[in-house]
């Protein structure tokens, strides 16, 4: 059995499909439900008529029969817990190895009794697959739409399954179980694949077909089917003798799934640390932003990616204003604490696609794609009022509890003047303007930071230009800040 044993997560994962977790069927397209009873009506009537021939069955034909009851039986009962988990593994198209009596049964029993070998497998399939009654008839109709073809193949072909000493007649015998055993497979999947076609119109046949490896071993399957069928006809304890080497078959498949299971899963969790250590690897862990390896590669190639579409990038660098007196008078967790929020600040401020990352101390850089140097100035003295609007809660030194103010409010405690510590100064350089790529326009950008930290600090300056600080353009109609991803780039 192969096709119509697709479960329903691996059949979402192949085609995209929405499962159907009840059993209604009128939540079924009316065109596949049409088609649902026409091939369940053909296949009904057919199997009705062969089973009012039970009364011409001979006593062999009937050892034959109960013989392959039993191995269906032990079969499907004994790897039912790994069968089940086979399933819920399966990404694809399920193989589960019950062509082997399913077709065998077509080659070596009358019609009526292949009907009822086929019913009956379905019946003790139906607890592991779990299927909605309709699917359940539905996949029941196509596995005997095939075992009836194939029926009806080898027994008008005439061909003799008993060994003649005839050549040609014996090679004939294999042609015919090969092109029977080929319409076996090609019946299941078409009847299956239409019916999927007409619920989602936009699938393709091909995503029913499975892998070559899937397919591989359910013409393995069919073909030990033949050799049994083939061994049926001269003793009844046929199946019996297979029925171990399938359970042991079934086995090494279970046990091959859960090692590729296993591996996938380590697979997965070495790709998730692997992208663990190269994001540790490029973020600086007190402000949540970029360190400078990783300043240097994003930045970089944002740099390039602009200089290749014609579009100009600012350049931000910002340094905290007297930080070693933050440091100094209030203690080391006070800058940390001072630090994480204007790294908080950064990622509010600017926008997805941009990179900003910590330079070390208490320098930052930014780059801003597609800016010119207007909006590179709106933005950075944005960002400065921010930088001045601050208010950190920490401790100080002597672990009292403080808050640090940046120096565009007035704190309210009494010691505000003291506390009024946090401000920064901006440089601003534009590629190409101020320099080709990312290290000399940071350079330019850091010649204006200096320029800014000696006309008084706490403002914005222009590499190259003389912008009084206060005199900064308005923000344009389209420039909407939103929370940066430092990692876009």
């Amino acid at each position: 059995m192969v096709k119509n044993s697709l479960t329903d997560r691996g059949r979402s994962r192949v085609l995209g499909l929405t499962p159907i977790r009840n059993w209604d069927l009128w939540t079924v397209a009316p065109s596949a439900i049409a088609y649902f009873f026409v091939l369940e009506a053909a296949v009904a009537a057919a199997s009705v008529w062969l089973l009012t021939k039970l009364t011409a069955v001979s006593p062999a034909d009937w050892l034959r029969f109960g013989a392959i009851i039993a191995a269906i039986t032990i079969h499907l009962t004994v790897v039912r817990r790994a069968e089940e988990a086979r399933r819920n593994e399966a990404s694809g198209p399920h193989i589960d190895l019950t062509s082997v009596w399913t077709f065998a049964a077509a080659v070596a029993l009358p019609g009526g009794l292949a009907v009822i070998a086929t019913i009956w497998m379905r019946i003790l399939i139906q607890p592991i697959a779990r299927r909605q009654p309709y699917r359940f008839v539905f996949g029941t109709a196509s596995m005997l739409a095939s075992t009836l073809l194939s029926w009806a193949v080898v027994h008008l072909s005439g061909v003799s399954l008993a060994a003649t000493g005839n050549v040609p007649t014996d090679l004939g015998l294999v042609l015919v179980l090969a092109i029977t055993a080929v319409l076996y497979w090609f019946i299941q999947v078409m009847t299956v694949a239409v019916a999927f076609k007409i619920v989602t119109p936009n699938s393709k046949v091909l995503d029913f077909l499975g892998s070559k490896v899937d397919n591989m071993l359910e013409m393995s399957t069919l073909g030990a089917g033949a050799m049994l069928g083939m061994l049926m006809t001269s003793h009844w304890v046929g199946p019996l003798l297979l029925v171990v080497p399938v359970i042991l078959v079934n086995a090494l498949l279970s046990r091959a799934g859960e090692r590729r299971a296993h591996l996938e899963r380590l697979l997965r969790e070495q790709e998730q640390l692997h992208q663990r250590l190269a994001a540790d690897a490029h973020t600086d862990y007190r402000t949540g932003l970029l360190n400078t390896n990783g300043l240097a590669e994003y930045a970089g190639r944002l740099a390039e990616r602009c200089r290749i579409d014609g579009e100009p990038m600012t350049v931000l660098v910002i340094d905290l204003d007297h930080f070693k007196r933050i440091n100094d008078t209030w203690g080391h967790p006070a800058g940390n604490a001072v630090l994480a929020e204007v790294g908080r600040i950064l990622r509010e401020k600017l926008r997805p696609g941009d990179v900003a990352g910590r330079d070390g101390g208490e320098e930052f850089v930014v780059a801003l794609k597609d800016t010119p140097v207007a909006q590179g100035v709106t933005i950075a003295e944005r960002i400065r009022e921010a930088i001045g609007s601050l208010a950190v809660p920490t401790t100080d030194k002597h672990r009292n509890v403080v808050t640090l103010y940046g120096r565009e409010i007035q704190p309210p405690e009494p010691e505000g003047a003291t506390l009024q510590a946090i401000s920064a100064s901006i440089g601003v350089a534009v590629i190409p303007d101020n320099g080709p790529d990312m290290a000399t326009a940071q350079h330019s950008a850091d010649a204006a930071l200096y320029k800014a930290k000696e006309n008084g600090r706490n403002q914005v300056r222009v590499a190259g230009l003389d912008i009084p600080p206060r005199l900064m353009p308005a923000p344009r109609a389209d420039d909407i800040t939103k929370p940066i991803t430092t990692r876009t780039a």
